[in-house]
Parts: structure tokens; sequence; C-alpha cells
């Protein structure tokens, strides 16, 4: 049995597409298809089964292979690191990650790992939200870190790390920003300010805003948490970031928090999330394990 064609037969039932598979693995889409049609004729059984929009799910005889699938990369990962285990650790680790997080929570970790392993490329990418659990079970991630309130995942294991203070804040000369209570009704004119690479969080408000039955009808949505900033300090919109991101400009008196939903701040949770019963590399349980010191003597 090709490991090749079961890397490709695990990617389709994470992704639950043929197409978005092949993008994943580079491959054309007729290699794919002809990956699974091998599958198929080697174990007699349909492995995949049509649920419109394109997209396939697992039959019965899929789900028992998945299982096993996930067994055999295991185990052809550890035979790698062991077998051919080079005197330092080399390779990728891919990891989702909010802004907030990388540049003002692990600033320090990330400097301590480079010089423990020079071997290992760090790829940090902006955090997803939804896309989050089909990606770490593709293989396309390996580990993931979420700033929310709450999360629940299929297959993964889900690490609480440490709790996230999320304020409400606007620019000093805002016509709220003077009072003690804020009605997020008188927010309606916004614009309310997204940061796209931060993602999960913002989630809270919109929580709030729709129990409230308030609709914001301007979102600006920014790839970067300083620009972001920047456009606010300069008189426009409002947003929610973690404290930690602000706490330097409010202290200044460049930007004005707003007390909302009854209190200063709302409390989030900054999680850690992988794959379940996925072998993970030293380097990987070393970043891991890093993490969780940094994040506890924060």
């Amino acid at each position: 049995m090709d490991l090749q064609h079961l890397t490709t037969f695990r990617t389709i039932a994470s992704l639950g597409s043929f197409s978005q598979a092949a993008d994943v693995l580079g491959y054309a889409q007729s290699t794919v298809s002809e990956h699974i049609k091998l599958l198929e004729v080697e174990l007699q059984a349909r492995l995949f089964k049509r649920a419109g929009n394109k997209r396939v799910l697992l039959t019965t005889e899929g789900e028992r292979l998945l299982t096993y699938a996930q067994k055999m990369s295991n185990l052809e990962s550890q035979i790698k690191s062991e077998v051919n285990q080079p005197e330092e650790p080399r390779g990728t680790i891919s990891i989702r990650i909010p802004e907030t997080v990388s540049m003002y929570y692990l600033t320090g970790m990330l400097s301590r790992y480079t010089s423990r392993f020079p071997g290992i490329n760090l790829g940090l990418m902006d955090c997803v939200f939804f896309d989050l659990p089909e990606e770490l079970q593709a293989g396309v991630v390996d580990l993931g870190f979420l700033i929310i309130d709450h999360y629940v995942a299929k297959n993964l294991v889900i690490e609480p790390l440490r709790p996230v203070p999320l304020v409400l804040v606007t620019y000093p000369d805002h016509p709220l920003a003077t009072g003690s209570t804020v009605d997020l009704s008188q927010l309606k004119g916004g614009p309310l300010f997204v940061p796209t690479n931060d993602c999960s969080y913002t989630q809270t408000l919109e929580r709030v805003l729709i129990e409230q039955k308030i609709k914001i009808p301007r979102v600006w949505r920014f790839n970067s948490i300083a620009a972001m900033k920047n456009v606010l300090m300069g008189g426009a919109g409002f947003t929610v970031l973690p404290e930690i991101a602000v706490r330097e400009e409010v202290s200044a008196g460049k930007l004005a928090i707003l007390p909302w939903n009854g209190r200063e701040e709302v409390t989030a949770n900054l999680i850690m999330a992988w794959q379940q019963n996925k072998w993970l590399p030293p380097a990987l349980k070393a970043f891991m394990d890093l993490a969780r010191e940094e994040l506890t003597n924060l």
C-alpha cells in the first residue's frame, strides 16, 4: 500500500474535496483521483461518496481506513525522525497564530526557540477559525492558536493556555470616550474595525451585538493591527483588541477604552490546538512546551 496514496486519502477526508486536496498537495486533480482509484481497487471498497457541490464524504469503509491511515502517517513520521535523526532537528513547522500572540505574548520565546533549534524553519501564518480543524487534520499546519471564549472541534486536542482580557477601544476624542458606560447601540455609526489576522475574538463582540439586536452597517477589515491602530488614533472607528495590544497607546492617551457589556473588559481564552492521536516531532513538542512556559510566566 502506497503511503503517498494514503496521504492523498487523508487530505481529501479532511477537506471534503478532491480539488482542494489537489491544491494543498500540489497535484493535478487527475493524480488525486488516480490515487484514490488505486486504493479502492487494492482494498476492493468504495472510500468516498458524493455529497453535492463537489463535496465528498467518507463511506463506512473509508471511515475505517482513515483510522489506520493516520496511524501509518504517525509511524512514518516517527521512523523518519528516529532513524534519520540528524545531529540537530531540521524541517519546517507550520503554525496558525494570531498576530497579537506572536507580537505581544511569544516574542521572547520565539527568539529562544530559534537559538535552540537553528535547523527548524518556522512558518507563522495568520490565524483562521472555521478552517483550522480541516487544516490540522490534513497536515497543512502542525499547530494552531486562537483567542476565543470557547472552542470545540472534533478530533482536535484543545488546551487553554491563559485568559486574555479584551477591550473596546476608540480614539480619545470620541464622544463616548468620557462616559462611564456605553450603550453599544450608540456605536452604530461605526465604522467597526476588524483585524483579519487575529480573527476569532471579534466574534465575542459580534455575539454581543446580535444578542442586543444591534447592526453595524460599516465594517472595515485590516490585515495589520499596527495599521488599524494608526487609523484609530487618527480619529475614526472603534474595535475590540486584546488589552495588551493597546496598553501602551492607552497609557499615552493616544487611544481610549470604552466600557462595554457592562464592564471595562471582557475575558477570552488563548488556546492551543493540534490533531488528536498525531505523533508530534520533538521540535514541535519543544515549541509547545516553550509556549506553555512563556505564557505561564507572563
